[in-house]
This record gives structure tokens, C-alpha cells and sequence, in this order.
């Protein structure tokens, strides 16, 4: 069993970092969706390299549009979103993860916490941590095998 804690959205928000600092540090693996990943980077020392990075939009250095994680068996698409339209529609973002074989879809950009299974694949938007978000999210996932058991967003006190 592994678990994923699926950040996005810091927009430079490193109390909200600090905040879950603690459940960071304790999963198995971390994940910025983008929009400031660089926040990232005093942290980089504790997380190691169980820290994936995705640029987004609002990130203006050199980094990968997506990146495909293999947790127990599990194929993990992790992207920002912006690059499939989310805001608009899965539908592009949905055609490419069937491309990649993805089991289950991490993306940000709308700053709006969401989860769905759609043709057997796990969708999930973990909100965001920006200050002039209304509700400061982040999403929790464990993986097991065979199959990923939970997923739920976390909101912070």
C-alpha cells in the first residue's frame, strides 16, 4: 500500500504548505499539479524524491506538462490541465488518459475540488492551496495492488 498526498494551486501560499507539511513528509509520494510548483523547492530537501512537479499555467520555468507515475500496478497520470481544457470539459484530458493506460487522473487548474469515475478511471481535482481560495484543498490517496481504495479531499482548518 502507498499513499499520494496531490497538492496544486499554491500560487506562493506557504502557509497552507506548511499547514500539511506533516502529511507531506508521511506519504509515500507528494504531487504539485502546478501554478508555483517552484514552491515546492525549500521543501525539496525533506520530500526528497518522492516529490512529482507538473507546470501549470502560471509557471513560467522549464518543466513537464504531465507526468505518468506506476504505483503498485497503477498507472497515474499527473497534469496541471490547463493544456486539456478542464474548464470546460474532461473530454481531452479523458481521450488522453485512455492513450496513456491511466487507472486514475490527478489535475488542477480550476481551483475547484472534484472526484469522479468515468469508464473506469478516477478523476480527481484536489482544489487549491491559493490565499484567495474560498476553501483551501488538497487530495489524500491511498493505492493498493490492485486498485486505488481511497480518495478524498482534505480541507484545511
Amino acid at each position: 500500500m502507498k499513499t499520494i498526498a496531490v497538492i496544486s494551486d499554491t500560487h506562493g501560499n506557504y502557509d497552507a504548505i506548511e499547514k500539511i507539511m506533516p502529511v507531506l513528509e508521511s506519504s509515500d509520494f507528494v504531487a504539485h499539479l502546478g501554478d508555483r510548483f517552484t514552491d515546492m523547492q525549500p521543501y525539496k530537501k525533506a520530500l526528497g524524491d518522492k516529490l512529482v512537479c507538473v507546470k501549470g499555467n502560471c509557471d513560467f520555468t522549464a518543466g513537464d506538462v504531465y507526468r505518468i507515475l506506476e504505483v503498485e500496478g497503477k498507472r497515474l497520470l499527473f497534469t496541471h490541465g490547463d493544456a486539456f481544457g478542464v474548464k470546460y470539459s474532461l473530454t481531452r484530458l479523458a481521450l488522453f488518459a485512455e492513450e496513456q493506460r491511466a487507472d486514475a487522473v490527478f489535475f488542477g487548474h480550476t481551483h475547484a475540488a472534484f472526484e469522479e469515475t468515468r469508464g473506469g478511471v478516477l478523476f480527481v481535482n484536489p482544489g487549491a492551496l491559493a490565499r484567495t481560495s474560498f476553501e483551501k484543498t488538497f487530495a489524500f490517496v491511498t493505492v493498493t495492488e490492485s486498485k486505488i481504495v481511497s480518495c478524498h479531499n482534505r480541507t484545511l482548518a
